[in-house]
C-alpha cells in the first residue's frame, strides 16, 4: 500500500468519478484504475462497486479504508510541514475544532496573530459540538480543539483555559430597574431559546433545572449562540448562555445578563489535542496564541 494509492482512493471519493480524479491528480485514467485494482488485490476486498453511468458505490471495506486513509494522509501533511519548518518557513495546513461561540467571538484575534506568524500555513476550521470534536480528536482528524470541559477520560492531552458563569439573558426593555439576579423559578415563566440537545451545555442546563424540580418551556433549540441572541433581541423569549458571549451586547446596551441565584451554573473551556511524543512547532504556536487570547477574555470578564 502506497501513499499515492491512498491519494488516488481519496480523490475518487471526493470527485465521484474515476476520470475526474485522474484529471485532478494529473495522471491517466487507466493508471487510476490500475492503482485501485492493486490496492483491492492487496486488501483482498473490493473498495468500489461500479454502477451505470460511470457512478460507483463505496463498499464497507472502502468506508473502513477511508477512515484510516484520512488519518494517514493527514499525519503525512503534518510531518512534511514540521520538517520543512526546520530550514524554511512552514508550509501546510492545520485543522482546528471549535464550537460556534468560540468561532464567532473568542478565536479571531488568535487566528489573525497565527496568520501573521505563519503566513503560508492555512487553518481549516471545523465547527461542531464537544462530543463530535472529541471523537474527531481521538480519530486524529483534528490537531487541536477548543471545547467545553469536563470530558470523559481518554487518550487526549488537555489544558484548561478558564471557567465562566452561564447567565440568563433578556432584552433590556424586559428587565426590572437595577435587576442583577434572577431565580430559577422565575426563569421557568419565560419561553426559552436554548442550545440543542446534542450539546454538553444543554445537558448541564437540563440537569440543573431537573435537580431543582423546575419545569421550563423551551421554545427553540439552536446550535448557534449568535442565532440565540438574535431570537432574544427579536422578542421571542430569553436564553441562557456563557457570560463571555454577551459582552458586546452589554456594551451596546441591547441585552441584559442576569446572574442565576443559588448553586453557580458555570462552564469550563479548554484545549484538547491528540497525545503526541512531540508537539509540532506550528501546532504549538497555535496552542500558545489561543492561551493568550483566553487570558484576555478572562481579564474582560473579571472587569
Amino acid at each position: 500500500m502506497t501513499l499515492r494509492q491512498l491519494e488516488i482512493f481519496e480523490a475518487i471519493i471526493e470527485t465521484g468519478r474515476f476520470t475526474i480524479a485522474a484529471q485532478k491528480l494529473h495522471v491517466a485514467q487507466p493508471s487510476v484504475s490500475q492503482q485501485i485494482q492493486l490496492l483491492e488485490e492487496e486488501l483482498g476486498e473490493q473498495l468500489f462497486v461500479r454502477l451505470k453511468n460511470r457512478k460507483f458505490h463505496v463498499t464497507e471495506a472502502g468506508k473502513i479504508l477511508k477512515e484510516h486513509s484520512d488519518v494517514i494522509l493527514r499525519q503525512c501533511k503534518v510531518a512534511r510541514m514540521e520538517i520543512s519548518s526546520l530550514s524554511k518557513e512552514p508550509v501546510g495546513q492545520i485543522r482546528i475544532g471549535i464550537g460556534g461561540h468560540q468561532l464567532t467571538f473568542m478565536l479571531p484575534p488568535a487566528l489573525i496573530a497565527f496568520h501573521q506568524r505563519y503566513p503560508r500555513v492555512s487553518v481549516d476550521l471545523v465547527n461542531g459540538t464537544t462530543p463530535q470534536l472529541v471523537d474527531m480528536l481521538k480519530a486524529n482528524r483534528l490537531d487541536l480543539a477548543v471545547i467545553n470541559f469536563p470530558i470523559a477520560p481518554g487518550d487526549l492531552r488537555t489544558h484548561s483555559l478558564f471557567t465562566e458563569e452561564l447567565v440568563f439573558v433578556i432584552r433590556r426593555c424586559d428587565a426590572r430597574p437595577k435587576q442583577t439576579h434572577v431565580d430559577a423559578r422565575e426563569i421557568a415563566k419565560w419561553p426559552l431559546v436554548l442550545y440543542d440537545q446534542g450539546t454538553s451545555t444543554r445537558q448541564r442546563l437540563d440537569n440543573f433545572f431537573r435537580e431543582l424540580g423546575v419545569t421550563t418551556t423551551v421554545l427553540l433549540e439552536l446550535s448557534s449562540v449568535e442565532a440565540m441572541k438574535r431570537m432574544v433581541k427579536a422578542g421571542l423569549g430569553a436564553t441562557i448562555i456563557p457570560s463571555s458571549s454577551v459582552l458586546e451586547e452589554l456594551d451596546a446596551r441591547e441585552l441584559v445578563a442576569l446572574r442565576i441565584n443559588g448553586r453557580p451554573l458555570t462552564r469550563s473551556v479548554g484545549i484538547a489535542m491528540p497525545v503526541l511524543t512531540r508537539l509540532p512547532k506550528v501546532i504549538d504556536g497555535m496552542f500558545l496564541l489561543i492561551q493568550e487570547r483566553f487570558r484576555e477574555i478572562k481579564g474582560l470578564l473579571d472587569r
